[in-house]
């Protein structure tokens, strides 16, 4: 089988030429392409897009296709934002795309994410095609602004150089906006989706009743593997807290300041450590002036991104991990969470309940539920036999769900059966 992969992520590639390192272990698209290393059973050729020059590259049974895009100018990144995201090229990179079938004469093309610049293929090739659903920016769009806060509250905090160049938050709602139309509009050419929340199912049915969906669990980054099972909690009289969050309005960063905010209040002992958010960020200093709160006073601690190595000692060390998002499908670091056997909390959206099955009520919050995440906090801190409990219920759902052997296995017959539907 010769399969065609096409995502905004390197993957492998990207590892070994040194431009993957914002994906901290290349992202779990490199860990899914080493399920297929050395697999004589197939070909497997990644196409990605980049601004750094690159070549045409074969290793092992890979073939990399860089598709280089022009870097913009600062005056056609602005015009682009003046004129309100309007008009995405609805053929972009589609004569790259249809080059490379034409030099590796694929079976299947597996488009990663609607969001991917390349899914402008869907519905013009005469080949069978699979979309992966990540993010959706139809849902994700309608929760962008969190409970009690709009984009009048951030423009007082929207600072000069935002208001020209138009990239704060305010603009990139707007820009979400108008994506959102167009994901809308490519959902009506998908005919094979592949996804793995019930959430994402949902979502298709009502999107694309017309196309068939395949349920398809994704692969962890190595390191949790090699540690999975390994959480055990501190004796040393600390109570971590650990998000592992981006830079996005939706994720919940001001949850975590309200909740962190209420149990200083209450005389709680905690740190709270967030990851993928430096303390210098704009998202930072502006949820601190619209709410109110000093991250410090709150003993909330930034602690910017970091590898997939580091982020794995840090949860080992911590006694809870809490997934606060307004919006979301299924959070690899909440799994990878899991995995480790930590207990975890998470708000109850989009696809998260599908990873929490059968779970202890304490462990979906509402979105925005300050008060019920406060006490599920202080419950397990108080009931440590409780979270140990949680956590080996946790990563037994997280071992079998992430297993890699059955994952390769899945998607391979997933493969077949939509070559041989189409």
């Amino acid at each position: 089988m010769r399969i065609l992969w096409l995502s905004m992520n390197p993957g492998l590639y990207g590892l070994t030429e040194g431009i993957a390192k914002h994906y901290n272990g290349g992202g779990w698209i490199a860990s899914l392409q080493r399920l297929f290393i050395s697999d004589n059973n197939i070909e497997l050729a990644l196409a990605f897009v980049t601004e750094t020059q690159l070549e045409k590259k074969q290793d092992e049974n890979f073939t990399y296709y860089p598709i280089i895009s022009q870097r913009r100018t600062r005056w056609q990144k602005i015009k682009e934002y003046y004129g309100g995201y309007k008009n995405p090229n609805k053929v972009s990179y589609l004569n790259e795309v249809q080059n490379i079938i034409g030099d590796f004469r694929p079976n299947i093309i597996h488009v990663f994410g609607m969001e991917n610049p390349m899914v402008n293929v869907l519905g013009e090739l005469k080949i069978p095609q699979i979309v992966h659903l990540q993010g959706l920016l139809i849902p994700c769009q309608n929760a962008y602004w969190p409970a009690g806060i709009n984009e009048k509250n951030f423009v007082r905090v929207t600072n000069k150089r935002e208001w020209l160049l138009r990239n704060g938050f305010i603009y990139s709602f707007n820009s979400m906006k108008v994506r959102s139309v167009r994901e809308k509009e490519l959902f009506t050419k998908v005919k094979y989706v592949m996804g793995r929340t019930q959430w994402d199912r949902n979502i298709t049915e009502l999107f694309a009743p017309h196309a068939k969906y395949y349920h398809v669990n994704e692969v962890l980054r190595p390191i949790f593997y090699e540690n999975k099972g390994k959480w055990k909690l501190q004796d040393d009289g600390k109570f971590i807290i650990l998000s592992v969050i981006s830079e996005n309005m939706y994720k919940g960063l001001d949850l975590i300041m309200k909740t962190a905010q209420m149990l200083m209040s209450l005389d709680i002992q905690f740190e709270w450590h967030v990851v993928g958010i430096r303390s210098s960020d704009r998202i930072v200093s502006s949820f601190e002036s619209v709410l109110g709160i000093n991250s410090a006073k709150v003993n909330i601690y930034y602690c910017g991104i970091m590898s997939s190595e580091d982020i794995c000692k840090k949860a080992l060390l911590s006694s809870l991990y809490v997934h606060p998002s307004y919006i979301d499908n299924s959070p690899n670091s909440l799994c990878e969470a899991q995995l480790l056997g930590m207990p975890v909390v998470a708000t109850n959206v989009g696809g998260i309940p599908s990873l929490v099955e059968g779970c202890e009520p304490l462990q979906l919050v509402p979105a925005n539920g300050v008060c019920e995440l406060s006490h599920s906090i202080i419950l397990l801190q108080k009931n440590p036999d409780l979270a140990v409990a949680i956590g080996r219920k946790g990563y037994k759902l997280a071992d079998k769900r992430h297993n890699r052997i059955e994952i390769k296995k899945t998607l391979m017959e997933t493969y077949q059966r939509v070559i041989y539907d189409y």
